[in-house]
């Protein structure tokens, strides 16, 4: 497969990265230690911020003993090696099996709405920053597959974001996947911060041949690649980053 990326005034960093995890891909390791220093020029992009959704007393959706979790926290951290190794500076909401609620509420509930405020909160404090939030997604009919991306309706590029983050995971990972993105009408965090920001449905535990694929580690570090590549095209749109050259994806 084939995706032309475009690399940003840092002196082919984001290209060097992306080339340096599609090794590591054919070569079977893991990305989680990639680091790589970025020049000044850095300072020009935006934050990003990882959200890994869950974690902690909340495991999210869970299908035969599989958490949503579990998930969600190891795409998140191959992310945040992604775009470090691109030059951006990055922000994780958590980067262990961990919750942010309030412990001293007594119900689990409240806890969970205070572990959302929580998290907006910490977006909003970010300054000029983007962010992405991990989750799976699940329907009671196990038919129903595929990766799918909401945004904040109310941010100006939020739109633009999750369609080429769609469009990216849809033309390298799956190309039978027709569906759309949608506003996150009714998504708390996305409806309470006020930057360009996505949640990525990555594919439904709900669906015994996705959630098989899930819960491996190179299809997960595929779906990360595919997200930040999106993320990179979304760059470009805004001309934040320049043309570079074409480089494969392996199938």
């Amino acid at each position: 497969m084939r995706v032309r990326r475009e690399v940003s005034l840092t002196g082919y960093v984001v290209l060097f990265a992306g080339m340096l995890c599609l090794f590591l891909f054919m070569a079977g390791e893991s990305v989680k230690h990639l680091a790589v220093q970025a020049d000044a020029s850095r300072q020009r992009m935006p934050k990003i911020v990882i959200d890994a959704g869950h974690g902690g007393e909340d495991g999210g959706t869970a299908v035969n003993g599989l958490l949503e979790k579990d998930i969600n926290l190891p795409v998140a951290q191959t992310l945040q090696a992604l775009f470090l190794a691109g030059g951006f500076e990055v922000e994780m909401i958590r980067d262990s099996d961990v919750d942010l609620g309030d412990p001293s509420l007594q119900t689990v509930r409240e806890r969970k709405a205070s572990d959302l405020r929580k998290r907006a909160e910490l977006v909003n404090a970010a300054g000029d920053c983007i962010l992405i939030s991990i989750h799976q997604n699940y329907f009671e009919q196990s038919r129903y597959r595929g990766t799918q991306v909401f945004y904040a309706a109310g941010n100006e590029g939020s739109d633009v974001l999750a369609q080429c983050i769609q469009d990216t995971v849809q033309s390298l990972m799956q190309p039978e996947n027709t569906r759309q993105i949608k506003a996150g009408n009714g998504i708390y965090l996305l409806e309470h911060i006020s930057v360009p920001a996505v949640i990525v449905e990555c594919g439904f535990l709900s669906n015994p041949e996705e959630a098989a694929l899930l819960s491996r580690e190179e299809y997960r570090q595929k779906m990360a690649l595919c997200i930040y590549s999106g993320v990179c095209s979304y760059l470009e749109q805004k001309q934040e980053i320049t043309p570079a050259v074409w480089f494969e994806i392996p199938g």
